[in-house]
């Protein structure tokens, strides 16, 4: 049986909560077809340099994800570029069938250097990950962790968006966090909470083992997940040891890998 799943990955400023749902086909628009993508935008030189950022996008981030490139796939996937004059913002959607993706589609709008910076390397990051897990990834980790492919702008945007959101307590128990089906209404909290908490598992263990949690996580549950890849009791434990580093890695302390250190398992090496 088919799934369907749809993955908003919408980062505009002051419209977190406005999806994008439909991107109209274009009038006149030009395509451009590489290995992996199939491109419609506005212009022939506008799709060119998204198809082939996209091709970059796919083979740099597999391989810091899996180690390797992705089998090409035999169905390019299509993408559909709106230009405007704001902030770039991207949405993703996959078929599943028996624990493959059995199709995708991708569309992206905005400036054309901020989708390139932007949308576009945390769109790629989607796939990669639903080809990893063959099926949706927890909104937390897959929005989280999806953010850490854009540039630094973005990045050191969502640090403060935690920040933010940790001054004012709103953050969610990872408890909760790992479980949430849906996205919340502090659309913007809940990616600054997941992109922290993705990136201080990754710098505790790295990004195959951030991937072995999850999945395990899915399939064991969190708790047992916890203990065997990062050494901790549980995702209590875990959610206070992410609040001590956060504190420290808030401030810009350059000793905030002390409490990573303690945090890791001795049983199992970083990758």
């Amino acid at each position: 049986m088919d799934a369907r799943c749809v993955r908003d990955a919408l980062r505009r400023w002051g419209l977190a909560g406005i999806a994008l749902a439909v991107i109209p086909v274009l009038t006149g628009a030009s395509h451009h077809r590489t290995a992996n993508f199939v491109v419609e935008a506005p212009t022939l030189d506008v799709a060119k340099k998204v198809a082939e950022h996209a091709e970059i996008c796919r083979s740099t981030i597999a391989r810091q994800w899996l180690g390797h490139d992705l089998p090409a796939w035999a169905t390019p996937c299509p993408i559909k570029v709106k230009l405007t004059g704001g902030e770039a913002g991207g949405v993703t959607s996959f078929g599943f069938s028996r624990g493959k993706v059995s199709d995708q589609d991708m569309a992206v709008e905005g400036r054309l250097d901020r989708i390139l910076a932007s949308a576009l390397p945390h769109e790629v990051t989607h796939t990669i990950f639903a080809a990893y897990f063959g099926g949706p990834m927890p909104r937390w980790a897959d929005e989280g962790a999806s953010l850490l492919s854009e540039d630094l702008r973005e990045r050191q945007r969502h640090d403060q968006i935690a920040i933010d959101l940790l001054n004012r307590r709103g953050d969610f128990p990872l408890a909760r966090l790992f479980r949430m089906e849906e996205y919340p209404s502090d659309l913007m909290g809940f990616y600054g909470q997941g992109y922290s908490i993705s990136r201080f598992l990754i710098e505790m263990g790295g990004r195959p083992r951030f991937l072995k949690f999850v999945k395990d996580g899915l399939t064991s549950g969190w708790d047992l997940a916890t203990r065997t890849h990062y050494g901790l009791t549980d995702v209590r434990e875990l959610d206070r040891a992410w609040h001590s580093w956060h504190k420290v890695a808030s401030h810009g302390n350059p000793n905030r890998d002390l409490v990573v250190v303690r945090a890791q398992s001795d049983s199992e090496s970083q990758e």
